[in-house]
């Protein structure tokens, strides 16, 4: 399969009530633990992750309070089935569009789909107000 069309494939676009809930999730893909392991070893097991990307459009004077709902979220969906890890980058540039990008590793879309629904239902923290997530899911297909 060409790398195109596996590109296509593999990504897997997030919306409607999900895009709010999964609001500043963030990961790495290995630990450094695991970079030390065989390499071909740790890109078979990287491969099969799920990889969500999420950058945000903060709005201005409301960076703490994402801050905290990303930390809300986080702590929600890190005790669900299927999570391995998330992140949080802040950008160092003042005038970017996105202030925040999350990053997590999640076992599989399913289990992503399935704590994000859940957590939408039984988080009880309000998004901020004005913030916009752009979030996609991703498969690793190089490294």
């Amino acid at each position: 399969m060409n790398t195109r069309k596996l590109f296509k494939k593999s990504l897997v676009k997030v919306s409607g009530l999900t895009f709010i809930t999964i609001l500043l999730m963030s990961i790495t893909s290995c630990t450094n633990e695991q970079q030390t392991k065989n390499k071909s070893t740790m890109e078979n097991n990287a491969s099969e992750h799920i990889i969500l990307i999420n950058p945000f459009e903060v709005p201005e004077g409301k960076l703490e309070e994402s801050i905290i709902y990303w930390e809300a979220c986080r702590d929600f969906l890190k005790k669900e089935p299927g999570y391995i890890s998330t992140k949080l980058h802040k950008s160092i540039k003042n005038d970017t569009k996105f202030e925040l990008i999350n990053v997590a590793v999640w076992e599989s879309s399913k289990a992503f789909m399935d704590a994000s629904k859940k957590m939408a239902k039984e988080l009880g923290v309000p998004p901020t107000e004005g913030l916009k997530a752009n979030p996609s899911l991703y498969t690793l297909i190089r490294e």
